[in-house]
């Protein structure tokens, strides 16, 4: 099993590109991925699978290559990179909501035990 980074370097392209690829071939690749504590990894099959369509798209300099073809393929990498990192910004703003949950949750508490100290130090004092 390899996680996505690995297959990335073994592949010689980036993770970008692995992710891309995973998500055109999701059918054919959803029995080789598995994911464990919000990894993903990559079966031997499932490297063979993105091998095989990784080497059908490497430009070589002396193939001749349409320009738009690079561009859609440029433009596809920065859409899927907005696309994550757009779902990070989703997820790092869920976190910061929990956190102030969290926050106002601990002041409310923190209110009530002063109170709750302040009863007890009047009920001490009247007993003294």
């Amino acid at each position: 099993m390899f996680r996505v980074i690995e297959v990335a370097k073994i592949l010689g392209v980036s993770k970008v590109t692995i992710y891309k690829k995973m998500d055109r071939l999701k059918k054919e690749l959803k029995p080789h991925i598995h994911k464990r504590s919000n990894i993903t990894y990559i079966d031997e099959d499932g490297l063979s699978i993105l091998k095989t369509h990784i080497e059908k798209n490497n430009y070589n300099v002396g193939d001749h290559v349409d320009l738009l073809d690079i561009k859609q393929q440029s433009n596809d990498d920065l859409s899927n990179i907005l696309d994550l990192l757009s779902s990070q910004i989703v997820v790092k703003k869920q976190h910061y909501d929990s956190n102030e949950k969290i926050i106002d949750n601990l002041k409310f508490i923190s209110k009530n035990n002063e109170m709750r100290i302040r009863v007890l130090e009047e009920k001490l004092k009247l007993r003294s």
